[in-house]
């Protein structure tokens, strides 16, 4: 067996138990956490947490770091999903350039029309259905951006908003040269998935790994009817 099949198969097994795949979705969502916040989550016992924690790390799925107290004394450590650049990502990214240089781009609003509607076709799959709360998309949206990038998770929340923090950028490979075309597409990319989720959203840039920062923090906002 080849590394990659090998790497593959670890990943299919470690993702066949549904409380191990409910726990990375939960990583994602919130971040670093500890066995016991994890166990509190899942509603398992902190050992049943950790075999799962455990059997994710060898899987490469999620990392392990340490978090310091703020009173002092022994850091405590903590599981988060760990990055890692889809290949359906990969499709969908390339999709979208290679329509763009077919339009002769980059032009900003042909980017942002070609973004929107790979993003629109991408939040059909994961749209929870009429009636759903900010909340359920938000969540159906970071289901969506993860089929993207392995990097991506929530850091902030609010009642009509939503921090991502993005450690894989799909756009990183044209970012160095055309760093404001990587912010355009990334940006409609959100929008049109939302659009498709239900809600008119717009999205306010933070970082960006194309102007140099580590990785790319975004804020989904509602937009405002009045």
């Amino acid at each position: 067996m080849t590394a990659t099949a090998e790497s593959d198969s670890r990943v299919a097994r470690a993702l066949a138990a549904p409380t191990r795949a409910a726990i990375l979705d939960l990583l994602k969502a919130r971040g670093p956490l500890a066995v016991k916040e994890v166990a509190d989550e899942a509603e398992v016992h902190p050992n049943v947490a950790r075999g799962h924690l455990e059997v994710l790390s060898s899987a490469g799925l999620v990392r392990t770091s340490w978090r310091r107290h703020s009173a002092g004394g022994r850091p405590a450590k903590v599981y988060e999903a760990a990055p890692g650049h889809t290949e359906e990502g990969g499709h969908l990214v390339s999709e979208i350039l290679a329509t763009v240089l077919e339009l002769a781009a980059p032009s900003p609003p042909v980017a942002r029309q070609v973004a929107e509607s790979a993003g629109e076709r991408l939040g059909r799959r994961f749209n929870p259905g009429p009636g759903a709360t900010f909340d359920e998309q938000a969540e159906a949206l970071l289901r969506a951006l993860s089929t993207v990038s392995g990097g991506m998770r929530v850091r902030d929340r609010g009642p009509d908003w939503v921090e991502f923090e993005d450690f894989d950028c799909p756009f990183k490979g044209i970012a160095e040269q055309h760093p404001e075309t990587a912010c355009t597409l990334d940006k409609a990319l959100k929008e049109g998935v939302m659009r498709a989720l239900g809600t008119d959203a717009f999205v306010e840039l933070v970082t960006s790994v194309a102007w140099g920062d580590p990785t790319c923090r975004e804020v989904v906002r509602v937009r405002s009817s009045g």
